[in-house]
């Protein structure tokens, strides 16, 4: 039984407002960078290409990832090592994120009225392999933070900060012999 009191509404709700910030701005972050990346690649080719909405899909991905945590989805492993959750995790939301990026293809694509094929065009070229290749970068972006998201629920958030921001002292080894 924890001693630590109950929290209360507007405690719950700053905590949740900062999870989701957290989680806004990794992916804002990712696709801020995948979007110039984009647009390199195609200028190169001497074709022209527009900067997406990094932010607004940012948000669109953080609410999915937020409610889905919400629902405790992926907390099967939540007991084993920390590998097993984060591959886990990132495994789930990967395809969830995946999932949800091609239902929002064909949703914007029936009010476009274009076809199948036209509308999955966004979600990796719309090919099979394109899909699945977009999971897999899904996959390996998310391994790192749900990496530190485990190693905080382990260590705790003030532990984690302290050890990531604050000047490291070298540990002394005693020597018992």
């Amino acid at each position: 039984m924890s001693d630590a009191a109950p929290l209360t509404r507007g405690q719950k709700t700053l905590s949740g407002l900062k999870r989701f910030g957290v989680i806004f701005l990794y992916f804002w972050g990712l696709l801020a960078i995948s979007s110039l990346h984009k647009s390199l690649i195609l200028e190169e080719s001497g074709i022209p290409y527009r900067q997406s909405f990094a932010v607004v899909n940012a948000l669109v991905l953080a609410k999915i990832l937020f409610v889905a945590e919400e629902l405790k989805l992926g907390e099967r492993y939540e007991r084993e090592p920390l590998i097993y959750a984060m591959v886990f995790k990132a495994a789930i939301y990967s395809v969830v994120l995946a999932a949800c990026e091609i239902v929002e293809g064909l949703a914007i694509g029936y009010f476009r009225s274009k076809t199948l094929d036209q509308s999955l065009s966004d979600v990796g070229g719309g090919t099979p392999f394109g899909i699945l290749t977009t999971t897999l970068l899904l996959f390996v972006a998310l391994l790192p933070f749900f990496g530190f998201r485990e190693l905080c629920t382990v260590v705790g958030e003030p532990e984690l900060h302290r050890l990531l921001f604050v000047k490291r002292v070298r540990l002394k080894i005693l020597d018992e012999g």
